[in-house]
């Protein structure tokens, strides 16, 4: 069960991976042991998602206002939660989830680095992916990189590098 989402302190928004607990079960599914999670702490977590966040924040930040806002969605139960798009939320989750496992347990089997190492460039490549011209990220607001009184939507695509 996901608390509500922690609040970064460089923009005062949630973070885009949403609580440290969504991190945390990301982790539990690799079964790095009981003793190795409890080192997976709130303060952990969150030092890791604020560092997820600025390096999407980078990458996205030549097409859209960064940092990227949560918009609301309505539930089945007809009430309104804030989310970020599925694709930002995704790619923070698991990056987060592999950073930490590198960085943090150095004595981990070659399958689990593995998996670990795989997170981070799924989540490199989907990022890298976002910034093509046939990706737009729901409720987010483009920039201009032509002009200023062009809207963003009249505009050629902006090519960033072929690929990741």
């Amino acid at each position: 069960m996901a608390t509500s989402p922690e609040v970064s302190p460089t923009t005062g928004e949630p973070f885009y991976s949403g609580s440290w607990t969504n991190v945390q079960d990301v982790l539990r599914v690799i079964d790095i042991g009981e003793g190795k999670m409890a080192k997976v702490t709130q303060p952990l977590v969150n030092g890791y998602q604020e560092r997820v966040d600025r390096e999407i924040d980078g990458v996205l930040g030549e097409l859209y206002q960064t940092p990227l806002r949560a918009m609301n969605q309505i539930q089945p139960d007809g009430s309104k939660k804030r989310v970020f798009p599925g694709d930002i939320a995704q790619a923070a989750l698991y990056w987060t989830a592999g950073l930490i496992l590198l960085n943090e347990f150095q004595q981990l089997a070659q399958n689990v680095t593995d998996q670990a190492n795989q997170y981070v460039d799924e989540s490199k490549k989907k990022m890298f992916a976002m910034k093509r011209y046939t990706h737009r990220l729901p409720g987010q607001e483009r920039k201009s990189h032509i002009s200023r009184t062009m809207s963003p939507t009249f505009q050629p695509p902006f090519l960033p590098e072929q690929d990741y």
